[in-house]
């Protein structure tokens, strides 16, 4: 008995011990929010008068200056052009601050420096995160790579390029919304990325999405010569890239691709060949309608009607099978529009 009220004591003393941390936390953060709620207060005026154009800046306590950068960066993300710029002539004099957290043992920390030095300061200290793509936590590195993605510097697309094997868990459609951040300028980098055939896929996948996105005309030949991959993922991103920046002059490399064995290949290269092919692709096509997959019929059913093709849909939707349910699928949507 003695032994299990002391086990029952323990615990008591356990839970007290926990719940007076949690007070004591909780306490603190709320200062913090306050403190930064004052200085938010206080500092938001000033730099939003800076962005109208008084350069009458009031100096900042050291102790302050890391919050009043957390203001301006807030502002930063939201703007663009001259008050951007403002925003950032602003912060010029007191981003020296955030060098150190470059350095700083946590990783969260590390990120949080990164990420305000590359709206506010790249430019300036561009070079100093390019070393942090090498991070040996994969999630700050990817942190330097946004914020080196950035328009107006493709300088720095090459780097972020060299390090994608370490994104290779990250969604290829985040990254390639990443990469095309970066602008016109990185579209020679990622060309010679996606024609390298030494380069990781998942790499040359992302590029071909993020050319595809900066509508890169001189990237559909790139693509149509990757078309022979192997890799039923990187036929898909290429063929993706040919429908939005191709023309007939890469519908050859394509037909092939209407007998691949990845079915979500065998329905992208219908829907490009509808859009860069030619009427004597119509009777290839309306073969593939009787594909067995139900994602090439309806992808085949579509193309039917974008080539003009509604009376062959509708003799199609007079039988049964797969075929005849993506005509009629096909030919009520077109009534609904």
């Amino acid at each position: 008995m003695t032994g299990l009220l002391a086990v029952v004591g323990a615990l008591v003393a356990i839970n007290v011990a926990f719940a007076v941390v949690v007070i004591m936390l909780r306490i603190r953060s709320n200062v913090r929010a306050r403190r930064f709620g004052r200085i938010e207060a206080r500092w938001e005026p000033v730099i939003i008068g800076y962005i109208g154009g008084d350069d009458e800046v009031p100096p900042v306590p050291e102790k302050e200056v890391r919050h009043v950068l957390e203001i301006a960066g807030r502002f930063a993300r939201r703007l663009r052009g001259p008050d951007r710029e403002r925003v950032q002539k602003f912060s010029a004099p007191l981003v020296g601050a955030l060098l150190d957290g470059l350095t700083e043992r946590s990783p969260e920390k590390r990120s949080a420096a990164i990420e305000l030095l590359g709206v506010l300061a790249l430019e300036q200290h561009g070079d100093r995160i390019v070393p942090i793509l090498d991070d040996p936590v994969p999630r700050v590195s990817l942190v330097a790579a946004r914020a080196l993605s950035n328009p107006g510097y493709p300088q720095y697309t090459a780097a972020v390029l060299e390090r994608m094997h370490r994104y290779s868990t990250w969604s290829s459609s985040l990254m390639s919304s990443m990469l095309a951040e970066a602008g016109a300028g990185a579209r020679a980098d990622l060309r010679r990325y996606l024609g390298d055939e030494t380069r990781p896929v998942f790499g040359r996948v992302v590029v071909a999405g993020s050319l595809r996105l900066l509508s890169d005309p001189e990237s559909a030949t790139i693509a149509a010569d990757a078309l022979d991959s192997n890799d039923p993922d990187l036929v898909l991103s290429c063929l993706r890239l040919i429908d939005v920046v191709g023309s007939q002059t890469h519908a050859n490399a394509v037909r092939p691709l209407l007998d691949h064995s990845a079915f979500f290949v065998r329905a992208e290269t219908v829907t490009v060949l509808s859009h860069v092919g030619a009427p004597s692709d119509v009777p290839a096509i309306a073969r593939m309608i009787h594909d067995d997959s139900p994602w090439v019929a309806i992808r085949c059913a579509r193309a039917l009607l974008t080539l003009g093709q509604r009376h062959m849909l509708q003799d199609l939707a007079a039988g049964v099978g797969l075929a005849a349910d993506s005509a009629r699928e096909v030919l009520h949507g077109e009534e609904l529009r």
